[in-house]
């Protein structure tokens, strides 16, 4: 093959690692059909009165929660790697977008909308970069501690933030606190009739959801809602509804906005990136594994820049992997995306043809599916699991919690990300190190501060640390390392360092040994290096360690430089 035959190739394979549609569409077995279409027809009944819902709950018309139900799935389908993901509108992010905005003052709700599509916009571009760096660890950063309080935390701003509709309220303020203050100075001015439908559709959808798991329990209460309404007039009665709907697909286009607009709102847009980058690949990964497939963490980076990207061209807001709506997916056999484009079909002739039938569309309503959506969110069970596994990352947790409660969603999440990458450096700047001695009757070692039966070996000073030997604890462990030696109420001839559970060293770490063998060297006493692996070993030999303590290879273990040792079997011939 010649080099442009080579190019060419090269470049189809880039376009297809791109577009893994382009990979598994041709490949597309007829059989799924029936299973995606089904899975697809259900989605969407369960997702057009939740795409409304979460719309209002962002502060936007309920038809904005339908065109980033059409433009996110569609946007999708072509650059996952997921196959049961679903995208769109989700709770936590519209609630982040309507908390950042609350105490801004903007002229119309034309203008509200535009620089929430910039939001979605501005994700998706960050997205799109931390895809072309290959950033997709960047979903190891947030621990399931902090994921856990932020969830349960976001889970509670939205349930208080959706009391007042459920009472027939208006005018309460964002903030958590006041917004709890607001309604329990109010309570004598509940709507009754707004109250009752609110709470009617709550009993409604859980016993239809306890009772008949797989039917479109949202689709099923909005329906039975509007019929509702519209026959005995609850709309006359103080009980607000949704009104007319305009009819037709989005306009797409970017919205109006100032260099201004980007610098306000590139705040908001990273956080919402880290928690729908989060939410979406912990989605996917979950999905992946119980049917035995792979994800491909960078691309799914991209799948989500592009449905942002494609949502606020769509007059949409930002979006992410909704957990319920792809339990939904699964449970009604989708087998690829073909299921989310299906579903995103529905909608489109939905908002060209049927916008007229939410006109009776009541606001307690909207409120008990948005209450109804995030009630599993509040996971105290799951708090208290992680407590009795580890003390610290509760505290984690919990901070996070009341992060996102005192300070907001965005704060929130940005908290208990500082928190566990602090964390992270405290582990590795004062991790555990000691001395280590022979397991009794065997030829192992093993801690002698966990187990003081293990036996010191005459002659010789053996110590561990167990975390990366790197700049952040190198001088710690030098210290720790002589106070130990120095404790030593018997002659010390050799000093073996184990490295079993040090996996990488750096430059600091190998200068503090350079430092530690001409210590060791005034006071007699030889340095060894045991069990390095192959990276710290290399690094080891570019410094020039090994000339100074001896051959440095795989088989360099405590056991063999004790044989090699001469003294030690003077000591026990």
């Amino acid at each position: 093959m010649n080099s442009r035959g080579i190019s060419l190739e090269a470049a189809k394979r880039r376009v297809f690692s791109i577009m893994p549609v382009l990979q598994w569409l041709p490949l597309y077995d007829r059989k799924w059909l029936k299973f995606d279409i089904i899975a697809g027809l259900t989605l969407a009944a369960f997702a057009i009165p939740d795409n409304m819902a979460y719309a209002t709950l962002a502060g936007l018309p309920p038809e904005y929660g339908l065109y980033a139900g059409i433009m996110a799935p569609l946007a999708y389908f072509f650059f996952a790697t997921s196959r049961h993901a679903s995208i769109g509108p989700s709770s936590s992010e519209a609630i982040m977008v309507a908390t950042f905005f609350a105490a801004m003052v903007i002229s119309s709700p034309e203008e509200y909308a535009g620089i929430v599509a910039l939001t979605a916009i501005l994700v998706g571009v960050i997205a799109v970069v931390a895809w072309l760096l290959r950033l997709g660890f960047l979903v190891n950063l947030i621990s399931g501690p902090v994921m856990k309080g932020f969830l349960v935390g976001t889970g509670i701003v939205i349930l208080v933030s959706q009391i007042p509709k459920l009472l027939g309220l208006s005018g309460a303020p964002s903030a958590f606190f006041e917004k709890i203050i607001y309604i329990l100075q109010n309570l004598s001015e509940t709507n009754l009739y707004a109250l009752a439908l609110g709470i009617g559709a709550l009993l409604l959808f859980f016993a239809l959801e306890h009772k008949f798991p797989r039917l479109p329990g949202s689709l099923i209460v909005v329906v039975f809602s509007i019929i509702l309404v519209w026959l005995t007039g609850l709309d006359e009665k103080g009980v607000e509804i949704v009104g007319t709907i305009p009819q037709g697909l989005p306009d797409l286009g970017m919205p109006v906005f100032s260099a201004g607009d980007v610098a306000l709102v590139f705040p908001l847009a990273v956080g919402l990136f880290v928690l729908s980058f989060v939410e979406l690949s912990t989605i996917a990964r979950t999905y992946a594994k119980a049917h035995d497939y792979e994800i491909d963490n960078n691309q799914e980076l991209l799948a989500l820049g592009a449905s942002s990207v494609s949502v606020g061209l769509g007059q949409g807001f930002p979006i992410s992997g909704s957990f319920s709506k792809t339990a939904v997916n699964d449970r009604n056999g989708a087998r690829t995306q073909l299921a989310g484009a299906v579903a995103a079909g529905v909608i489109i002739l939905v908002v060209l043809y049927l916008t007229g039938f939410f006109y009776y569309l009541a606001e307690p309503v909207i409120a008990a599916l948005i209450v109804v959506a995030v009630f599993k969110m509040v996971d105290i069970a799951g708090l208290v699991r992680i407590g009795h596994i580890n003390k610290t990352e509760i505290y984690i947790a919990l901070i996070t919690f009341g992060g996102v409660l005192l300070f907001g969603i965005l704060s929130g999440v940005l908290i208990g990300a500082a928190l566990s990458l602090i964390e992270i450096l405290y582990r590795f700047t004062f991790p555990h190190m000691g001395g280590v001695g022979r397991i009794p009757g065997t030829n192992l070692f093993g801690s002698t501060a966990r187990h003081p039966e293990n036996e010191a070996v005459p002659g010789v000073f053996i110590f561990r640390i167990d975390a990366p030997l790197i700049f952040a604890n190198a001088e710690s462990f030098k210290e720790n390392f002589l106070k130990t030696l120095a404790k030593e109420q018997r002659p010390i001839h050799l000093a073996i360092v184990d490295l079993d559970l040090s996996p990488i060293t750096d430059v600091t770490a190998v200068d503090m040994i350079r430092d530690l063998i001409t210590d060791l060297d005034r006071r007699g006493i030889t340095l060894r290096l045991a069990n390095a692996s192959w990276q710290v070993r290399d690094v080891l030999r570019a410094a020039g360690i090994e000339e100074k303590v001896g051959r440095l290879d795989r088989t360099t273990t405590i056991s063999a430089i004790l044989e090699q040792d001469e003294d030690v079997h003077s000591i026990h011939p």
